[in-house]
Order: C-alpha cells, then sequence, then structure tokens
C-alpha cells in the first residue's frame, strides 16, 4: 500500500477507556486502508519509505566541488576518509539529539515506522548498507531542466503547470514525498491523514507560554509529506484573507501586491462550481481549481450559521471584500472529494507534456550556488534507497518546499544566518535572516459544548462503515463533508483597531465529548475519526493577526535529514493572549441563542485538568486553557520573508527573487511578510500564479504558453492546440465591464431561504 494510518498502538496501550482506543476503531482503520490505501496516480503500488523515521543523518552523504568552481568544499557533509555507517549505528539514527534547549526529535505515538497495525510494503528496498555505500559516491547525474521546482506543495503544483506551458522549457518537480493516496480524497477523513505515512510529523519546541499540557510541551505542526503537499492533509477550506492585508504587503514596500493587483491572480486559478451563490466579481470558472460547496450538511452545521445570524452576523462572501460575517464555506473540493494542487495542477499533465518531468520520493539536501558568482545552478537530492542525485538548471531553482523547508532547504546551501550556518560547517554564501518571522493561525481546545439531539450526527459502527461504501459509490453522504467544519465566522473582538478586518476566526470542530473530559489529550493523540460524526463541538477560537514571531532553526545533530527546530513562541506577545480570551468570551454567546437552545446544544463546564486550580468561566481560566492546551490549524508563514532591500529580515524582493543569488526565487507561504486574516492554501494558489506570471515575463517577454490550450468551465472539457497541453487563457485575469456590473448589483445569498429548504 501507498500509504500508512497513524499508529495509535503506543498511544492506547495502556488505555482502554475511550473510543478511538477501541477494537471498532482498528477494524474502522484498517476497513479504509485496504479500500482506499492505494494511489491513483502510481502503476506500482509500493509502499515508500519516510527518510525522516528511516534515520538518514547528513553525516552519510559526502558533497562534491561545486559546478566550475574548482572549489572543494565540506558543506558540514562527512568527509570521503569517513567509516561507513553500520547498520547497528543505524538503528539508533532516528531519534536525533539536540542542540542546548532543544528536545531530541522523537516520533512516540505518531512514529510512522514503527506502526504495530499496518506494516509498509518495503519491496523494491535495498539493504542499509548498500545504500549507504552508494550514497557515499559522487552523485549520480540527473540531467539539465530549464527551471526545478523544489516541492510538489500547493505552490510548487501550480508553478511547475505554468512554466511547462511553455513548451520549449524544461521543468523538474521534486517531492520529497510519494504519490497522493485515494484515502486523502474523502473529506471527512481529514484527521486521519495527521501522523500518517503522508505527513512530516513535526513538532515546536517547548514554549513557557503555549502548549503546556502537550506531550513533552510540544505542539504538533502537520505538513503534507506527499504529491500535493499540505493541500492534501489540509481541511480544505478556501479563504482568501481580508483585500487590506495584501495592501499592506504592498505598503512594506512590495510593489504589485495591492489586492486590486492580485485579485485577478486569485480568478485566474479558481473554476467555481457554485457562481449563483457567490459574488461573480470575485471569482472565476474555467481555472485549474475547482471551489465548491460540500454537498452533504447537518441540521447542526446549518443551525451554527443561524445562530451565527442571530448574533447579529451578516451572511456574507468571505472572500470578497466583506470578511466579517458568517458563511457556508467553499473548498477545494471536485463532485465531494479533495481537489488537491496535485489532483488539479499535476494530475491532468502528468504523462501529457513532454517536457514536464517529476522526481518524487526525492528528497532535496541543498541548492547548488556558484560562491564566486553567487548563481543558483541546480539541486542535489537523495532518493529513498538513498542515492545521491545531482540535477541542473539552466534558468531558474524555484523553492517551493512551505514556510519549514524553504529555510531548512537555503541555510542548508549556504543562505542564512551565520549564527545558524558557522556551526554545522556550512560557508555562508549570502547573509540573509532566513527562518526568522515565523508566524501561524493559533487556537486551543477546551470550549466545549455537549449536543443534546445527537440523532443527526452519531451513528452505529456499521452505518459508519456503510458511509464509506456508499462514499466511494456516490461522492456523497456525510463522508463527503466535514461536519460543522463548514460553518465558518469572522468577527473582531474589542482590540482590533481597523474598520472592517477581524482578528478571530471561528471554527468548530467535531468531538466526541465524553473521550474528551476523560483524557484531553489523549483524545487529542488518538483523534483519526471521521469528522462528520460527533456528540460535540468545540468551538475554535483562531487568533487571525498574531503579533508574535517564531523562529525555524537547523537541527543541531543532523541539519539536513533532523526535524527542523521549530521555535513557534506562540503567545509571547501579550495582546494574542488577550484577543485569544476576549475570543472564547464571545464564543460563548453561541449558547444563549434560540437556535443552540432548539438543538439542545450547551457549554460543558467542566473544568480542565491542567485548569482545575482556577476558577471555571474566568478570564484567567481561559488564559490557562489557552496556554495549555493549544493548537493550530497548520498556517505557518513568513520564514523567507518579503520586503525592500531596506528591510534587514527581508529574503526575497517582491519577485520573490532571493537576495544576492541570481536564478534562485522562493514561492511559497514563507514569502508572505505578515500572515493573512483567513486560511492561507487560497492565497498561495495566488502567490504561485503571480510568481509564474513573472517569471514568463522575465524569460519569455509575456505570460502566455505557446499553444496552451484553454480549460473550458463548461462541462469540466478541455480543448487542446498546439502539442495537446492543457492550459488556461490569461482572459481570466482581466476584470471586465459585466463583471463591475455584478460587483454593484449582486443580491446576496439568501441563507435563510436555502436552511428552511434544505430541512424540508
Amino acid at each position: 500500500m501507498s500509504w500508512v494510518p497513524p499508529n495509535l498502538g503506543s498511544a492506547c496501550a495502556v488505555y482502554t477507556n475511550i473510543t478511538t482506543c477501541q477494537p471498532s476503531t482498528f477494524l474502522f482503520i484498517q476497513l479504509v486502508t485496504t479500500l482506499l490505501g492505494y494511489s491513483k496516480d502510481s502503476t506500482q503500488n509500493k509502499g515508500y519509505v519516510n527518510t525522516l523515521n528511516q534515520g538518514y543523518t547528513t553525516q552519510q552523504y559526502q558533497s562534491d566541488p561545486p559546478y566550475d568552481s574548482g572549489v572543494q568544499h565540506q558543506w558540514g557533509f562527512q568527509k570521503p576518509n569517513a567509516v561507513p555507517v553500520t547498520q547497528n549505528q543505524l538503528e539508533g539514527l532516528s531519534a536525533h539529539g539536540g542542540q542546548s534547549g532543544e528536545v531530541p526529535s522523537t516520533q512516540n505515538e505518531w512514529d510512522q515506522g514503527q506502526n504495530a497495525f499496518f506494516d509498509t510494503d518495503s519491496s523494491g528496498s535495498s539493504s542499509y548498507e548498500g545504500q549507504w555505500d552508494r550514497a557515499r559516491r559522487p552523485p549520480k547525474n540527473g540531467g539539465k531542466y530549464d527551471f526545478i521546482v523544489v516541492g510538489a506543495g500547493t505552490a510548487g503544483c501550480v508553478v511547475a503547470n505554468r512554466l511547462s506551458e511553455i513548451h520549449n522549457w524544461k521543468v523538474l518537480l521534486i517531492e520529497a514525498g510519494g504519490e497522493e493516496p485515494e484515502v486523502a480524497d474523502v473529506p471527512a477523513f481529514a484527521p486521519m491523514l495527521q501522523g500518517s505515512s503522508i505527513d512530516w510529523g513535526y513538532r515546536t519546541q517547548p514554549s513557557p507560554k503555549s502548549c503546556l499540557a502537550r506531550d513533552e510541551g510540544r505542539c504538533r505542526w502537520t505538513r503534507g509529506k506527499v504529491m500535493g503537499g499540505s493541500s492534501v492533509v489540509n481541511y480544505l477550506i478556501y479563504i482568501r484573507g481580508h483585500p487590506a492585508d495584501y495592501d499592506e504587503w504592498a505598503s512594506l514596500g512590495n510593489p504589485g501586491w495591492e489586492y486590486k493587483n492580485i485579485l485577478p491572480y486569485f480568478i485566474k486559478s479558481e473554476d467555481n462550481s457554485n457562481p449563483e451563490r457567490v459574488n461573480p466579481y470575485y471569482h472565476g470558472s474555467g481555472g485549474w481549481q475547482t471551489i465548491e460547496y460540500f454537498p452533504y450538511q447537518d441540521q447542526v452545521t446549518l443551525g451554527l450559521v443561524q445562530a451565527y445570524e442571530e448574533l447579529g452576523l451578516k451572511y456574507v462572501d468571505q472572500n470578497s471584500d466583506t470578511v466579517i460575517g458568517t458563511q457556508l464555506l467553499q473548498h477545494t473540493t471536485r463532485d465531494g472529494a479533495r481537489l488537491s494542487a496535485n489532483g488539479a495542477f499535476i494530475r491532468p499533465i502528468r504523462n501529457r507534456r513532454q517536457n514536464f518531468k517529476i522526481a518524487n520520493n526525492a528528497q532535496v539536501t541543498r541548492v547548488l550556488i556558484d560562491p564566486n558568482t553567487k548563481t543558483a545552478y541546480g539541486v542535489e537530492y537523495v532518493n529513498q534507497k538513498g542515492k545521491l542525485t545531482r540535477v541542473l538548471a539552466r534558468k531558474e531553482v524555484i523553492l517551493s518546499a512551505g514556510a519549514i523547508n524553504s529555510p531548512i532547504i537555503l541555510m542548508n546551501s549556504g543562505v542564512g544566518p551565520s549564527d545558524q550556518l558557522f556551526p554545522h560547517g556550512i560557508p555562508v554564501i549570502k547573509e540573509l535572516a532566513v527562518g526568522y518571522n515565523l508566524q501561524d493561525h493559533t487556537t486551543i481546545d477546551g470550549v466545549v459544548f455537549q449536543i443534546a439531539n445527537r440523532s443527526n450526527t452519531v451513528v452505529s459502527n456499521e452505518q459508519r462503515n456503510n458511509d464509506v461504501y456508499y462514499w466511494i459509490d456516490t461522492h456523497r453522504g456525510p463522508l463527503s463533508s466535514t461536519g460543522a467544519l463548514q460553518a465558518n465566522a469572522m468577527v473582531q473582538t474589542k482590540y482590533e483597531e481597523s474598520a472592517d478586518r477581524p482578528d478571530i476566526q471561528y471554527s468548530l470542530d467535531a468531538t466526541d465529548v465524553d473521550n474528551f473530559f476523560t483524557d484531553p489529550i489523549l483524545t487529542y493523540n488518538t483523534g483519526v475519526l471521521p469528522l462528520s460524526y460527533y456528540s460535540g463541538l468545540t468551538v475554535r477560537p483562531i487568533l487571525l493577526p498574531p503579533a508574535s514571531t517564531g523562529r525555524i532553526l537547523l537541527n543541531d545533530t543532523d541539519p539536513i535529514f533532523g526535524e527542523p527546530v521549530i521555535n513557534a513562541n506562540t503567545f509571547s506577545e501579550e495582546i494574542d493572549l488577550l484577543r485569544m480570551v476576549e475570543g472564547v468570551k464571545q464564543s460563548l454567546n453561541l449558547e444563549r441563542t434560540s437556535t443552540f437552545q432548539k438543538l439542545g446544544i450547551q457549554l460543558v463546564r467542566t473544568p480542565l485538568p491542567a485548569c482545575n486550580h482556577v476558577q471555571f468561566g474566568s478570564d484567567e481560566y481561559w488564559a490557562c486553557v489557552a496556554m495549555s492546551y493549544t493548537t493550530t490549524i497548520f498556517h505557518p508563514v513568513g520564514t523567507c520573508k518579503m520586503g525592500p532591500p531596506s528591510d534587514p529580515g527581508a529574503v526575497v524582493d517582491h519577485e520573490l527573487k532571493v537576495y544576492g543569488i541570481k536564478n534562485l526565487r522562493v514561492i511559497d507561504a514563507s514569502i508572505m511578510p505578515k500572515i493573512v486574516r483567513g486560511n492561507t492554501n487560497a492565497p498561495v494558489l495566488m502567490i504561485a500564479e503571480k510568481a509564474s506570471d513573472d517569471i514568463k515575463k522575465h524569460w519569455h517577454g509575456n505570460t502566455h504558453g505557446e499553444g496552451v490550450g484553454t480549460r473550458l468551465a463548461s462541462g469540466g472539457q478541455e480543448l487542446f492546440s498546439g502539442n495537446q497541453d492543457v492550459g488556461h487563457s490569461d482572459a481570466s485575469v482581466q476584470h471586465t465591464v459585466h463583471d463591475e456590473f455584478f460587483k454593484d448589483f449582486y443580491s446576496p445569498f439568501d441563507f435563510n431561504t436555502f436552511y428552511n429548504a434544505h430541512l424540508k
């Protein structure tokens, strides 16, 4: 199989009293794995090996001299005369030691390599000793390409698609993970993907003001290690942020990033399946990325939107110029199934564009940079068998490895702060503030509402299994949605100074109330069951404009394959904690709405173990809950900050070119100077679309592909021209007078009419 679920065995070994540790849960996971654990993109359904868990280390690879420089550098790699690693030594390498103040990397209950219930198929994998011997030889020549894109996440998939529209450009897309498994297609299975074989398995370092009740004081930071990256493991929400977010980027010295300039790039990607329910001025059709409402909503989900309206929030299209309000969210799905960036931008062109190649299960170790000319000319990567390969770029290397791995690769390539590079023996080619400015959207567990009438949201084990088969046959039913998470709200607290920008977003997550109050940490660690079924709701106030920033550091023991050191510094600024507490208090008003009373939804007033010394409901109690039961919605950004030359924290310019290094760009969430006030997947789609146009203009003089066909909205059909590549015309990038008419006369969607009709 190509997918291995999270290992619940070690977490549940001494527990038998919560649902997720019962045999029925393991049988359900086995059913899902058997039916959906393979990839639709691979002709060989083989398991792949996670290099992080296998224990590859920096010392197992020897570097070659920089391209054409004639100078030998070791770059922190093992010297040529070093003793080969033995099998016995290897067994101790998967738990890396740490630098002062760093907790060693452990996998504990999320260990993907020691799953007692589901074993990976290791066919095709040779012995460790043979792998290391091959890896210590000079790198294999992987050929030359015009563009090398590192990372097949949201940004990398878009960039690879757009650049390969130019038929005489050879494009290579490199991804550390394997093929996308079919299990990820099921929207309700999103929790099951965390801690599985397609998750990097990262965790934060201990912090004095956050994650205090978590195991070892560390919060989980799920990142996708798979074709499609985190668009495969996220919760599918399509929200762009507030228009003023992008105007602020521009005001910081980044011309071209004003909202009026970037809106066309949101529209360019989009193929909206529900144009009658959104403002057409802000939405597109015919793009690669389908956006739609889930085909299934339960009564509680619909009631949540009504409850928000009772509290004075208007039903709005939060992807327009009005963000504060409530709505049923749209998602990155097509016909009831997840449509990741891989599914949207790569799957349609694989094996169809002769100028486009993919190397997956290939972890990039560094960008090759000539230290004399400061020019990027290629990358080196290690495949799943431990073989080191070098590929060269005629035009550009593009890092799209995400806000954690892009800075790691840059630093291992000699680009970054000297305090990180010197201790690892990495020569500093360019000193930049790589790894700084880390921001994320923080939220908390602990605000739990219990549902009295559960007939609509709780089912038997037999019915749950039947729903799996029903989804496979129809892409409909409860599993075609994420349950109550569809109901969204954006609000302001008293701490927000702007006129119309939200500082808190509310998401409501499926919760098993009995499990949570039996053991909140174990419930969090073993939360793998579908989002469609729940006996309660966890209200998550999400902090949208964090003042606290963190930093990504290299692992002291193993800077390449070791787990990155993530210093999130959550709640290090007092204003963040104040906003969070206020966000909690405002959410409690839901209980007094007639909708909640009608549905029998009440706040559970049981103190949590880490905070039972504080009066329940007080500001001090909610502050304790926030610092103890901290979590995140996995939106790290900012670690390769975009900014003007005068900004000492800037890593890339407004065209996303790395300062001081020719032919090297970073295109992903790491370039955001400030995090947007909304989910980050949609903004990354936009960033990649805009950057792709910038690259085309630089090298080609225009943004059109040669002989590129147009993906049409009607029926999802594709017309072809040229050499049968599938592209997208630039027509959608331009607004028309017709669009302006709709902007002025658009009639907002009437949710109450929809709600009443839906219940009949």
